[in-house]
């Protein structure tokens, strides 16, 4: 198995999260980081690791996680892969327990597992995109949510082959900051695939975003999936109309149950759908589907 990991100018979580993959009872086979840092990342280009894991350190000035991954993908050399993020922490058992899913799901499945907040690491530090779920489900078809964490996913490299690269005009990195996981994710459903959630597939999302940074957060996520919902409703995928519904109607529950920052990081959300929606179908980010995997001005030690 090869475990992928992308990062930019976070050098002391990136080290950790490949600190706490190394710390499991299951290790893998290969983990391959793909660093798009302004500088390299001293303590990883001298990490010494067991003998039975091949590590690949490969620095990158290409911006965006979608071109970060696709370009993880193709320096992997195993037929299964799991991906984390640079600010998560793994469980213990954490890998054996995505990769036995994946591999009792069979080849049309991809494992998405638990995500829950770490501890604050300051006063009003918080962690976004948590899936905190503890009933295992499965997802296939046209549905109005969006299961996939792809910071706890696990998947077969023939899987990534069929479907394809990321988005690369998705993500943070580019004017569309988030929701390349959603994408990803209705992409597979749209091929037939169907999406796993295992909940005691079990990561920590590291709370280091601070309390004032709150509202650009929930701005940027919205306006991410903006463009996401932006893109199929360029081609004519009226269905994302309903997803859209339902999803303000998940924002309307939480503002009656939030307090007042709650609220207004609702509002937020709500107001970065709505550009960037409205910058997708109105500029020319939705003409030429391209999705980059070369030319990125990679090098690797």
């Amino acid at each position: 198995m090869s475990l992928l990991i992308s990062s930019r100018n976070r050098p002391r979580l990136l080290y950790d999260a490949v600190r706490s993959v190394l710390d499991g009872s299951t290790l893998p086979d290969e983990i391959v980081v793909v660093d798009q840092s302004d500088a390299p990342n001293e303590a990883l280009t001298s990490l010494q690791t067991p003998d039975t894991v091949v590590f690949r350190y490969i620095t990158s000035n290409s911006r965006g996680i979608s071109r970060s991954r696709n370009l993880a993908f193709g320096y992997a050399s195993h037929p299964v892969i799991v991906v984390i993020d640079d600010d998560c922490l793994v469980a213990k058992d954490w890998l054996e327990v995505i990769v036995r899913a994946l591999l009792q799901a069979g080849p049309r499945a991809v494992v998405t597992g638990r995500v829950l907040a770490g501890a604050a690491e300051e006063q009003g530090a918080f962690a976004p995109s948590l899936h905190t779920d503890d009933q295992a489900a499965e997802f296939t078809g046209r549905i109005t949510s969006d299961p996939l964490a792809t910071f706890n996913f696990a998947l077969h490299a023939e899987t990534f082959t069929e479907i394809g690269p990321f988005d690369s005009r998705i993500g943070p990195g580019t004017r569309f900051p988030s929701s390349e996981d959603n994408d990803y994710g209705y992409r597979l459903l749209l091929a037939g695939y169907s999406i796993v959630f295992e909940p005691a597939a079990l990561v920590h999302h590291r709370a280091w975003r601070t309390e004032r940074n709150y509202l650009a957060v929930r701005f940027a996520y919205g306006r991410g999936q903006g463009g996401y919902y932006g893109k199929y409703l360029a081609r004519g995928d009226w269905f994302m109309l309903r997803k859209l519904v339902h999803a303000l109607k998940r924002r309307a529950r939480r503002m009656r149950l939030g307090g007042r920052l709650g609220v207004l990081g609702e509002l937020a959300w709500i107001a970065g759908w709505v550009a960037g929606t409205a910058d997708w179908l109105l500029r020319p980010s939705r003409l030429g589907e391209r999705h980059s995997r070369s030319a990125d001005g990679s090098r690797g030690w």
